[in-house]
């Protein structure tokens, strides 16, 4: 089976997998025994002709199948409407998105920084106090909960050394932002994709020059990115170790070695064939960064897609969850489609 195949048949589970993941977290949330409208609204302003009023057009009179199939038809044409700050959805999401892409890219670099040097060397010192540390680290990163890690490091780098900031996040110049937004007017096919990326504000800076932009960005992100790196870099490094201590003994290893082939090519067959299920974990590990560290954004008062996630899901606001979860679903899939893809260029024969 040829490359195109392969992905192909990967493609056809998509639409399955979105409404699937779609359905079952609506029937959740409508299972749940209370009053979304009268979250939606407040206690203060809460009156019966506004509360029919809502459930009117939001079909919360309609059994739930008919709620939820309103919920995808203004999903997918794009007019599904935040009820609590009576915005379009994905106008929120459009402007925290970017934020969440800088936590993602800053955490994904702690985390193979922190992860695979430390799986490569506590699989060359085997059973030494070195991988006896890493597997510590991996079991107390796997056992501790996020948010004690994260005050833990607010308390240490923020309150007593001062080597960072919670407030804000860091954007380029306005006449930077109008720019970027006059590129798709100006460049037909490149300058919607570039205006994509300038969503990112760190990327807006790089593309305007202004890097001051990137260096603020890292020293309001460094702290949140580090925790995220620390909380699973033991178990990336676990599962480097064990990979590569598997792919050392196994016959082909042992035949390298036989006739006679130089440490450093030995090594990198190993590497190539230890690297599967470590791309499997990296690959979920910054598909789930994209979708939004829900507690991590909490914790560190970053407005991007977890934090207003945590807060539809105080509110149970049905709309901005199932907006979410459709954006949670699409990085998810496509995240595994690109695992896939690099699983085939990898080892040939998972295509069969």
């Amino acid at each position: 089976m040829g490359l195109g195949s392969f992905i192909a048949r990967r493609l056809i589970t998509f639409i399955p997998t979105l409404l699937g993941v779609l359905l079952v977290t609506y029937l959740i949330a409508y299972a749940i025994p209370t009053d979304p409208v009268r979250a939606w609204v407040g206690e203060k302003l809460m009156n019966p002709q506004t509360l029919e009023q809502i459930k009117a057009k939001y079909k919360f009179n309609a059994p739930w199948y008919e709620q939820f199939t309103f919920l995808m038809q203004e999903l997918l044409t794009g007019q599904l409407e935040d009820p609590v700050r009576h915005r379009n959805v994905f106008d929120e999401i459009s402007e925290r998105f970017g934020v969440t892409v800088e936590v993602a890219i800053i955490g994904f670099l702690f985390l193979v920084a922190i992860g695979i040097p430390l799986g490569l060397l506590a699989a060359v010192f085997k059973d030494t106090p070195l991988d006896f540390a890493v597997r510590i680290m991996a079991l107390v990163g796997s056992s501790l909960p996020a948010f004690v890690l994260y005050y833990f490091l607010i308390l240490l780098l923020f309150v007593n050394i001062r080597t960072t900031y919670l407030a804000g996040i860091p954007e380029p110049t306005l006449d930077c932002k109008i720019t970027i937004a006059s590129l798709p007017q100006t460049i037909p096919v490149i300058g919607h994709v570039a205006a994509a990326f300038g969503k990112v504000p760190m990327f807006a800076g790089i593309m305007c020059g202004e890097f001051n932009v990137v260096g603020d960005t890292f020293r309001r992100l460094y702290l949140p990115g580090l925790a995220l790196g620390l909380l699973n870099g033991g178990f990336i490094a676990r599962i480097v170790r064990n990979s590569l201590l598997d792919a050392l003994s196994a016959e082909f290893i042992v035949y390298a070695k036989a006739r006679g082939l130089r440490r450093l090519s030995v090594w990198k067959h190993a590497l190539k064939n230890a690297m599967v299920p470590v791309v499997t974990v990296l690959g979920l590990n910054f598909g789930g960064l994209l979708s939004g560290a829900i507690i991590a954004e909490t914790v560190f008062n970053i407005p991007g897609i977890g934090r207003y996630m945590y807060e539809a899901i105080m509110r149970l606001n049905f709309p901005v969850i199932i907006a979410c979860t459709f954006l949670v679903a699409i990085v998810y899939v496509t995240v595994n489609l690109v695992v896939d893809i690099l699983y085939a260029l990898i080892d040939p024969r998972i295509r069969y």
